[in-house]
């Protein structure tokens, strides 16, 4: 790539992307989608990278320079699940919502999503992806020579991308939109891995062909080790454009549904006051707390809450939505589940706030 060529970044969704797309650009969030910037439309969630690999197109994009990144189908899978488990706007998508990782395995619609995503599918889209197009993709990769990295090897990629073209990484790297509350590989039973390995073949394919190609391409090359910051307080305040706060571990979300103007003023009001995910998460349980023991006074539920002490205001959160799904099906903790009952308590500053800017700019909070 010449110091003049814009390059083409291909951000299949759950793949590191986003800490790529944030430093290539300077920019605290996303950047707006555009010809040099591929990633799920906003509105439709469909991929725009689709026309990069129709063949007919060829011609146009042999001139490009164009990378992704790659991650394994297991670890994607399981951090796409539990990133946008409770998240309407995503799982509506699917015709039958699981109601747990092995179920969400199950349905074909998650299935081989890095392939169908290049193939400029919607995400979880009814459509099954032949072998066939499966291959026409790898082969086009190769085609048109796409840098792809692998998430398993980022400094690798990283130094790779750095090697092939005009970019420049910082020493340390900011980790974005990373899941906050999910279990590890070694954590999933092994028939649920098999079944994983068994619905994704084509993005096993995909990943082990572009993986090797990796390290063949690297095999002499310097890796520079670089510094990656950000703990699971750090992804609050990306996640909460998307989600509840309490989505992190919540099954039953009827409380959420039901009492959803309180939660939306709260976390809007949190991030035009708020300018760090440590910040969001005390001052959401603060006002929570407060907000409980005025509308549930005298109840099982406001007792159980208000007892709620731990060290890390994540693991409280993650102790309140247990004990909503618990009194979601024990009426006689006095959660009221049939009518919105509890609301934020504005005070004229905290009204006053509810007009101006987020603390952090980004992009549209939709949930």
């Amino acid at each position: 790539m010449n110091s003049k060529q814009q390059p083409i970044f291909i951000h299949i969704p759950k793949t590191g992307g986003t800490s790529i797309n944030c430093v290539m650009k300077g920019t605290e969030w996303q950047t707006p989608l555009d010809y040099h910037y591929r990633h799920l439309d906003f509105d439709t969630k469909t991929s725009t990278c689709g026309d990069i690999f129709d063949n007919k197109n060829n011609k146009t994009y042999q001139e490009e320079f164009i990378f992704m990144m790659l991650r394994h189908p297991v670890d994607r899978l399981i951090s796409e699940y539990y990133y946008i488990r409770n998240n309407h706007e995503f799982m509506d998508f699917l015709t039958t919502k699981p109601d747990s990782f092995s179920a969400y395995v199950d349905n074909v619609q998650t299935s081989n999503y890095m392939l169908k995503f290049l193939d400029g599918q919607r995400i979880y889209s009814e459509s099954q992806l032949t072998e066939k197009r499966a291959l026409e993709i790898i082969e086009s990769i190769d085609i048109l020579d796409i840098h792809v990295g692998i998430f398993e090897e980022y400094d690798r990629s990283l130094s790779y991308f750095s090697e092939v073209g005009d970019f420049d990484w910082p020493e340390t790297i900011d980790v974005k939109r990373a899941t906050i509350n999910r279990p590890t590989v070694k954590q999933i039973p092994s028939e649920v891995l098999e079944k994983i390995l068994t619905a994704n073949k084509l993005d096993i394919q995909l990943y082990l062909h572009c993986k090797a190609k990796l390290i063949e391409r690297t095999q002499k090359l310097a890796i520079n080790k670089i510094k990656y910051q950000g703990g699971k307080l750090d992804f609050v305040i990306p996640y909460t454009m998307w989600n509840c706060i309490l989505d992190i571990e919540l099954t039953n979300n009827t409380f959420i549904e039901e009492n959803k103007k309180f939660f939306v003023t709260l976390n809007t009001y949190l991030h035009k006051t708020t300018g760090s995910g440590r910040e969001y998460a005390k001052n959401w349980m603060k006002l929570f707390k407060k907000s409980v023991a005025l509308y549930f006074k005298a109840t099982k539920f406001a007792k159980q809450i208000k007892q709620i002490k731990k060290p890390s205001p994540i693991d409280e959160i993650i102790a309140v939505a247990r004990a909503i799904d618990e009194a979601t099906i024990k009426p006689s903790m006095g959660l009221d589940i049939g009518k919105p009952r509890i609301k934020l308590s504005l005070t004229p500053l905290m009204g006053e706030a509810l007009q101006q800017d987020d603390v952090i700019k980004k992009g549209i909070i939709k949930w």
